[in-house]
């Protein structure tokens, strides 16, 4: 149903009702409304919907994407350490995932979110053990979820949010201490297309 879409797209993206009522003008109720069922957004907000979420207007209304995998095209999967290690190497006998939500590119690649090792927090969008699709050609913009290297080769997810002056910030997401990231010690790897909390790689 879509209402129960749109609560599963806006928590894989990582999102708040907040922030997508923010994107629209609206209260986080009148979000909430949509998907709870009492109410349905208008076909504007629909296609406004999609284009946040990374999905078709069709998906939303129907479960039947125009786009996603009709050969269950998946993408490739590499392990966190291959990662971290700067060694990314697809895991052996080529181990793919499918996206279920998103569009992937050329370039785009599966792994799984170990979770943070900040034992005092847990990131709220992504649980741990979810395999995560990220996609290394997207330009990130605001309320993105990205996988971020630091110098030191350590990952983490960070968010993009922007400042009412339309700066974006890119703000730490896997620490009990929310601080903004100095993009001269990190590099982005992609942008997060959507999270599988009970993917399987094939």
């Amino acid at each position: 149903m879509l209402n129960e879409r749109l609560k599963n797209l806006r928590l894989a993206k990582g999102m708040t009702l907040q922030q997508v009522g923010d994107a629209f003008g609206i209260s986080k109720a009148s979000v909430s409304s949509w998907e709870s069922g009492k109410s349905n957004p208008d076909h504007k907000k629909l296609e406004k919907l999609a284009d946040l979420f990374g999905t078709s207007v069709q998906f939303l209304i129907s479960g039947i994407s125009s786009y996603a995998n009709p050969d269950n095209v998946g993408v490739p999967f590499f392990s966190w350490n291959s990662l971290s290690s700067r060694k990314a190497k697809s895991t052996e006998d080529s181990q793919m995932v499918t996206p279920l939500h998103s569009r992937p590119g050329m370039k785009s690649f599966a792994t799984r979110y170990p979770g943070s090792s900040d034992r005092n927090w847990q990131f709220k969008g992504v649980p741990a053990g979810s395999l995560l699709i990220v996609d290394p050609d997207l330009e990130p913009g605001p309320l993105d979820t990205v996988l971020v290297q630091s110098d030191d080769g350590t990952l983490k997810l960070a968010k993009f949010e922007q400042t009412p002056e339309n700066k974006k910030m890119l703000v730490a997401a896997d620490t009990s201490n929310f601080q903004l990231i100095s993009s001269a010690s990190i590099k982005i790897l992609g942008v997060a297309l959507e999270w599988q909390l009970s993917g399987k790689i094939n």
